[in-house]
């Protein structure tokens, strides 16, 4: 595997394009990978032959262990923190803009943004092994960008449960509280289905899908700039003697 991390883009005779995403970090995000994603689903959007995208993470472990630790670490001022903090902003609001569905395959632990990103999917699968964690309050900062997506997907008691309770959550209550519509007991499993449902999806007219999405995402027209308020929140955060604290600590684990 790349050490800097890979994008794979694969459009399917079936009309599905296949994106994943890797990196030997337990599939955690740099920023340049970030950016190389949302690349690769507005890409998509725009490409007439791409009918559904199947958004997965590589190997059958990790999903996404969210951002890149020493990046984190790395923020000096509030405009870099920002910076940094809207690169998962920029990829969940390319995921809600992107005109075709967009399905995830959740194979395994998912923490922070990587919560985001199935939040985030039009139809999300995953195996029971795919817990899910935000640790972001108990280093001082808080899950502030993917917040809407949470709240959206799962309902604001669900999100506050998983936001003030730093530990593990197990697959079947993301399972029951919305944030899986589907779980399975292996990685064969999910992938089969995750790729059944997508050549489904990819049948069906691409107008109808589009206006539907339109349709499901509605009241999220204000995201942008909510996102982006919420960047600033973290950035800012990010900066204090108690983030920074408590960072040093997480990387030493």
């Amino acid at each position: 595997m790349n050490p800097n991390g890979e994008i794979n883009s694969q459009l399917m005779p079936s009309g599905v394009r296949h994106i994943t995403f890797s990196h030997p970090a337990h599939n955690s995000f740099p920023s340049n990978q970030l950016r190389a994603v949302v690349a690769a689903i507005d890409a998509a959007g725009n490409d007439e032959d791409t009918r559904c995208i199947l958004l997965r993470s590589g190997g059958e472990r990790t999903f996404c262990a969210g951002a890149n630790l020493d990046e984190l670490l790395a923020i000096e001022d509030r405009k870099g923190g920002k910076e940094f903090f809207m690169g998962f902003g920029n990829l969940l609001l390319a995921m809600r803009a992107c005109p075709k569905p967009i399905v995830v395959a959740v194979q395994g632990k998912a923490i922070g943004g990587g919560v985001g990103i199935a939040a985030a999917a039009d139809y999300c699968l995953a195996t029971e092994a795919a817990s899910i964690k935000l640790s972001e309050l108990a280093i001082a900062i808080g899950p502030f960008v993917i917040l809407p997506a949470l709240r959206r997907k799962m309902g604001t008691a669900a999100t506050s449960e998983l936001c003030l309770d730093t530990e593990w959550h197990n697959a079947r209550w993301a399972h029951e509280k919305g944030l899986y519509q589907r779980l399975f007991h292996t990685y064969e499993e999910l992938n089969t289905a995750a790729e059944d449902l997508a050549t489904k999806l990819a049948k069906y007219s691409p107008q109808a899908a589009a206006e539907l999405k339109k349709a499901l995402w509605e009241g999220t027209r204000g995201w942008p700039y909510l996102i982006e308020e919420r960047a600033e929140i973290s950035g800012r955060l990010v900066l204090t003697a108690e983030a920074k604290q408590a960072l040093a600590k997480f990387k030493k684990k």
